[in-house]
């Protein structure tokens, strides 16, 4: 699945969501929120360090598999 990343989202990190899934989250609330779900720590992980690295061009694919 593919996201738009906003070019304002700031440092993004690593949670646990509900259910047992992790999400990158940037840590605001409301209209400024971005989250994305992913299955396993390890894929969040990799996530989150694309997007703070701004390896991403405005969007990005994760594989939920």
């Amino acid at each position: 699945m593919k996201y738009s990343v906003p070019p304002n989202i700031g440092r993004v990190r690593v949670v646990m969501a509900l259910g047992g899934r992790y999400a990158v989250w940037n840590g605001k609330d409301k209209k400024m929120k971005f989250e994305i779900l992913c299955r396993t720590r390890k894929l969040a992980e990799e996530v989150a360090k694309k997007i703070n690295a701004k390896e991403h061009n405005g969007e990005i694919e994760v594989l939920n598999g």
